[in-house]
């Protein structure tokens, strides 16, 4: 937490109700030496930050029913404890809203659990990190974009900011640092945070929380440990299956990571479907769980188009079929799909699966 000069100066005491361990730090009331200190002390993510004052974070923990000293879960990759205070400590430098704490807490909770592999995500030489996707009541409220420029541009408050508390968490909480315990060659700019909802009134499905076993009237976070946007688009398939069939083997690119694992049972591929194209396909699979048979299908490359070098590694790892097939994923249920973006009916996006972790999904608790 921080004290601006000028608070200490004039500004009455925060009223009692926990009480905060974090320490203290006296800094001028002026945001540009904030953010200086902020990149000095290797706390910053290079984009200016609020100053968490006591005041600030005292208002941030109104958004939760938990205490400050409430134990949210262990942050990699320096085995951290994060408290509650402390994710709301990062929630106020990232811009966040009280009501999106219980967002940001629920985030952290799914990317602790052990099947999605936290520490191996914050360490690898990837580029992956936790994507956020959100469904539920609140996404219209709290500004988490889901319709025309949702993965970047669209500048709703809870997608720029709850995505970013969760990242800082990672960073200041967890002691994440790229080139020290963070070997990442390339990075990506989800980095700094990415979260976005589903269109969930424009689906032909149910909602991604639905198929996962929540509630509708539940706001749930969902992560994903994606390699970032590999966009796709189409102008010239009139027939929604001919389209379907090209996305699949479109997933299904010979460098993914998800063929340098020895198992093709880890991971999801993510697949946004902008609103028009999921009329179409809906029209020809009303149910999702024969869409994903249909992607899962035909998300394969044939053994010959691997130099020989690469044949014999996937031969040795059991990744090729009697038919010479070599496929992306091991069960259709591995494809996941969610409905958003603007309703120029060109465009899909793939979150590329990073391969050694579980999608992760909790619900927030608010207060």
């Amino acid at each position: 937490m921080l004290k601006t000069r000028s608070q200490i100066s004039s500004a009455p005491s925060a009223p009692s109700i926990d009480p905060l361990a974090s320490e203290v730090v006296e800094v001028d009331d002026d945001p540009v030496a904030f953010l200086e200190l902020s990149l000095r002390s290797e706390w910053g993510d290079g984009l200016p930050m609020v100053p968490p004052t006591e005041e600030r974070v005292r208002a941030m923990l109104a958004g939760t029913p938990y205490h400050a000293d409430d134990v949210v879960a262990e942050l990699p990759p320096g085995r951290r404890e994060a408290t509650v205070e402390l994710a709301a400590i990062n929630a106020v430098m990232a811009g966040c809203e009280p009501a999106g704490l219980p967002l940001v807490i629920a985030a952290l909770e799914a990317i602790a659990t052990p099947e999605f592999n936290a520490f191996g995500i914050t360490t690898t030489t990837s580029g992956t990190h936790p994507m956020l996707i959100v469904n539920g009541p609140s996404r219209d409220r709290l500004g988490i974009d889901y319709g025309p420029g949702c993965m970047g541009g669209a500048a709703g408050r809870g997608s720029m900011t709850i995505g970013r508390a969760v990242s800082l968490c990672l960073r200041n909480v967890g002691g994440q640092r790229v080139g020290k315990n963070s070997k990442s060659v390339f990075g990506q700019p989800a980095r700094t945070g990415l979260c976005f909802a589903e269109w969930e009134e424009r689906s032909p499905w149910p909602s991604l929380a639905c198929q996962l076993g929540f509630q509708a009237d539940e706001d749930v976070v969902t992560v994903h440990a994606g390699k970032g946007t590999f966009p796709m688009a189409d102008t010239n398939n009139d027939d929604a299956l001919d389209l379907l069939y090209l996305v699949a083997k479109t997933t299904a690119f010979p460098l993914s990571n998800k063929y340098l694992t020895p198992s093709a049972s880890n991971g999801q591929m993510v697949l946004a479907f902008n609103p028009l194209w999921a009329e179409r396909f809906g029209r020809v699979f009303p149910d999702i769980v024969e869409l994903q048979g249909y992607l899962f299908e035909h998300a394969w490359q044939p053994i010959d188009l691997w130099p020989a070098a690469n044949q014999a590694v996937l031969e040795a790892n059991g990744r090729v079929d009697e038919k010479g097939r070599v496929r992306l994923c091991a069960r259709p249920d591995q494809f996941v799909v969610i409905v958003c973006g603007g309703l120029g009916g060109l465009h899909a996006v793939c979150l590329p699966s990073w391969g050694d972790s579980e999608m992760a999904s909790r619900a927030a608790v608010h207060a």
